[in-house]
């Protein structure tokens, strides 16, 4: 009896090392060096997206009427210089940057396409916030797709056709309150959002703006090992005080 008196305190110190690893970090657990369990993407010229006409995104001076964005990590990007290049106070109006396109519709092929790739190491659950002027397509497939065909994928969010006062009428739009919130629970996998973004009137500004943000879903594991650490915890009391 004594011995295993001494005993109880080291499986005590175990079992509790066993229920906090078993936490799952984003409940407070410990996160352990390995997979990642956030995953953020933004449009950003220094992050992982691209275009159709360029290839490297870059950086445009919004429009004043456009939405800001929350934090320094993304803002409105295109593939040049199609920005907002002068505003002119007393019109209200911006002049376009020079690559400015032409105007088109959403059934036309789309103005420009931008990829945004990410990885998630363990199935997930997130939004993404997406801004355009004048509006997008937003596709997500698992791994590399073709713009705008779906194939394989899913479509998440139409481009809308009819004008308001500075963009589209509706989400995806350019000011603040005509963001589109694309909720997404995705598994484990390599994605690919694709946003088919169309100029409506041309020799005006054109950009998109994004934000998004996935978090692991809790890990079957980790609950389990949670468990079996507090029913050992269980077992060890129970024990302890008939002793």
């Amino acid at each position: 009896m004594r011995s295993v008196a001494r005993l109880g305190p080291a499986w005590l110190a175990l079992l509790v090392s066993v229920v906090i690893a078993g936490i799952p970090a984003q409940f407070g657990g410990i996160a352990l060096a390995g997979p990642i369990t956030t995953v953020d993407i933004y449009s950003n010229p220094a992050g992982s997206g691209s275009n159709n006409q360029t290839g490297a995104n870059v950086a445009i001076p919004p429009s004043p009427v456009w939405a800001l964005p929350t934090n320094s990590n993304y803002g409105w990007i295109s593939y040049g210089a199609t920005g907002c290049s002068d505003f002119n106070a007393f019109t209200g109006f911006c002049t376009a940057g020079p690559l400015s396109p032409p105007g088109t519709t959403v059934t036309s092929t789309p103005t420009a396409v931008f990829y945004q790739t990410f990885t998630l190491d363990f199935a997930s659950v997130g939004s993404v916030d997406v801004w355009a002027d004048d509006t997008a397509t937003v596709w997500i497939d698992n791994g590399t797709v073709a713009s705008g065909t779906g194939s394989g994928g899913t479509m998440e969010s139409m481009a809308v056709g009819t004008l308001g006062n500075n963009c589209a009428n509706a989400p995806i739009s350019c000011t603040q309150v005509m963001d589109a919130v694309i909720p997404l629970s995705l598994s484990a996998g390599t994605y690919t959002m694709v946003l088919d973004a169309y100029q409506l009137v041309g020799a005006t500004p054109f950009g998109v703006m994004y934000s998004g943000e996935f978090k692991a879903t809790p890990e079957p594991a980790s609950y389990m090992l949670m468990g079996l650490g507090l029913a050992g915890l269980g077992t060890l009391m129970r024990r302890r005080k008939r002793a």
